[in-house]
């Protein structure tokens, strides 16, 4: 997904706030969904601005991606805690 080059603070708050809505998701069943949201703007991101981006815009999207990848990870993880704490946070 291309966007014209004036929106991109738009873009650049969009991915940070997908980030966030990933990493306080409170609830599992919405996790992996918010996971992916996040990754695909951050891939849009990249894709249209990489190049002119600052070297620590770049870094932050990089970042961003691994945390992202490490929470996906977790989620995944066979006997998951971090799954079980989501939930007693949630149930509080």
């Amino acid at each position: 997904m291309h966007k014209p080059t004036g929106c991109r603070l738009d873009s650049t708050h969009t991915w940070i706030h997908l980030v966030e809505a990933a990493i306080f998701e409170t609830n599992p069943d919405n996790l992996s969904r918010r996971i992916q949201d996040a990754q695909d703007e951050i891939m849009d991101h990249i894709e249209d601005s990489f190049e002119t981006a600052s070297q620590s815009e770049r870094q932050a999207m990089i970042n961003a991606m691994n945390s992202l990848r490490e929470l996906r990870r977790l989620v995944q993880t066979p006997d998951s805690r971090l799954e079980a704490k989501i939930r007693d946070f949630s149930d509080a």
